[in-house]
């Protein structure tokens, strides 16, 4: 194995909870329309990392494409078992499967965190990706997340 090898290391599992507040408003200079979806809460749980989603502590704020794709910036805290704060932005994009399909054909993303000195600022310096599979009753994400090592 050399340098520029590259495998991926399962990390930690995150189920977001989303509110019913749901906004979307458009269409947008350009096309497109904008969304915003509350995160109220949530669990993570891993071999590396484990705690919640800190409730009503941000949104997922989506960009609709005019070709169906879906850009995901969401912005939310989590608190890590330990009572570690760590700001999560996860950026990505969701591709529908077809009209009236349940699941995405496609859901990925890439987060990137904040996280004070000690034992999780492993996040700041870790390439990190994920995938995402959409669930409702309640409506929730799961999301699993690797570490590209």
């Amino acid at each position: 194995m050399t340098a520029a090898d590259c495998t991926l290391e399962h990390v930690f599992d995150i189920e977001v909870l989303f509110g019913a507040d749901r906004h979307i408003f458009g269409p947008l200079p350009g096309g497109g329309s904008q969304g915003y979806t509350p995160a109220i809460g949530g669990t993570i749980n891993g071999p590396r990392l484990s705690g919640r989603v800190v409730p009503n502590s941000g949104a997922d704020y989506a960009l609709v494409r005019d070709d169906g794709t879906i850009e995901l910036s969401a912005h939310y805290m989590l608190e890590a078992d330990d009572g570690t704060s760590i700001y999560i932005q996860n950026r990505g994009y969701l591709v529908r499967a077809g009209a009236g399909s349940a699941q995405p054909s496609y859901f990925r993303l890439t987060p990137y965190f904040r996280v004070p000195a000690g034992p999780h600022d492993w996040l700041s310096r870790t390439v990190i990706v994920g995938g995402g599979e959409r669930r409702t009753g309640p409506d929730r994400s799961l999301f699993r997340y690797y570490a590209l090592v």
